[in-house]
């Protein structure tokens, strides 16, 4: 990564205790987006600041220690999604299962829910830049891939949902 690519930290805290306050919140709200819940999403956090403590010493002579518990966050949640997966697949031979529409309360939720639906690096970026509005530069930091990649697919993700919320009827023309 180089310098351009960082995030903007100005100087990376001594103390992991510092870290950690300064990006919760953003890789909570991150792991919200990817995810959908917010126990879930703080698990994922909880999960993702656990390594980087482990690895304290290290993750803060990185460019990007911010950066890089994202990538952890995102690593994590295809694994939870890889792993609900397996369950519901499970779960689905050995018996038949009831299902229930949950609404949540957030009034952007039907968004979210439809950014799930977009192909994973595509959801990935646009989580990424519309919580926690990190630039097309940050973007491709946290990802390990081209600027121009993050473009297109952002363009990509953008073009899809505005068609999928105009049909819904919850935007105008786009």
């Amino acid at each position: 990564m180089g310098q351009s690519d960082s995030f903007p930290e100005v100087q990376v805290p001594d103390s992991f205790e510092s870290f950690y306050r300064s990006e919760y919140g953003a890789v909570v709200a991150l792991a919200y987006g990817l995810c959908g819940t917010r126990w879930t999403a703080e698990d994922l956090a909880q999960e993702a600041f656990l390594r980087v403590h482990r690895d304290w010493t290290r993750v803060r002579e990185m460019d990007s220690p911010g950066g890089w518990v994202r990538r952890i966050v995102i690593n994590l949640s295809h694994s939870r999604f890889r792993r609900l997966r397996s369950e519901t697949t499970a779960r689905l031979r050995l018996a038949s299962q009831t299902t229930s529409t949950f609404v949540p309360p957030e009034e952007s939720a039907e968004f979210w829910s439809e950014v799930r639906k977009l192909p994973k690096r595509q959801a990935e970026a646009v989580a990424l830049r519309y919580i926690n509005d990190l630039s097309v530069a940050q973007i491709a930091a946290v990802l390990g891939i081209a600027d121009g990649t993050v473009k297109a697919l952002l363009h990509t993700a953008r073009a899809r949902l505005g068609q999928i919320l105009v049909a819904k009827g919850l935007i105008d023309e786009v």
